[in-house]
């Protein structure tokens, strides 16, 4: 906490007497993160797709964008979720819980049509945020295999988000583009 004070140039009481504990600190943080994101993943509604699959595909891009420009949450939930425990039941319930009932609506619809091959949202959730976002939550890693994100070029995002959708309704297999 005392980093956190100085790289915010307060005062190392200031952040116990605002927040508590380090603990209230963290679930503060994380709902602002976390508060951004789900808006941001509403911006999608805004101006809806006009079918489910292209509807899925507007929120899974939107999702990397998002991800992009806020890769500490993916950190977080790597971190939280290989621990378990309170913080991964707080950061399900509250925020992982309500994108999946989302995905799981309309991963059903879309599969009942025939348009996807599977309803599980859970290998879904996983691809978006471990396979899309393994660039931003493992930078160095990702400099190293040469896929690394400029997350300040808006170019440089659009085009990564939409190169894994691709590679996620399309598979790996197939023709080059």
């Amino acid at each position: 906490m005392r980093e956190v004070a100085r790289q915010l140039g307060v005062s190392h009481n200031h952040i116990p007497q605002r927040f508590g504990s380090k603990e209230r600190l963290w679930y503060t943080a994380v709902d602002h993160g976390f508060g951004l994101l789900l808006n941001d993943l509403m911006l999608v509604f805004e101006n809806p797709p006009p079918d489910d699959l292209s509807r899925l595909r507007a929120m899974i891009v939107r999702f990397v964008e998002a991800n992009v420009a806020r890769p500490a949450l993916l950190r977080i939930i790597n971190q939280e979720a290989g621990a378990g425990g309170p913080r991964l039941d707080y950061l399900f319930d509250r925020y992982i819980e309500p994108v999946r009932q989302f995905g799981e609506k309309i991963l059903a619809e879309l599969h009942a049509q025939g348009q996807v091959r599977t309803r599980s949202v859970g290998f879904v959730y996983f691809l978006m945020t471990n396979g899309a976002g393994g660039p931003l939550t493992f930078p160095s890693l990702a400099q190293r295999f040469g896929v690394a994100v400029n997350r300040h070029d808006r170019s440089a995002v659009r085009k990564h988000a939409e190169h894994i959708v691709d590679l996620l309704f399309e598979g790996i297999g197939g023709r080059a583009k």
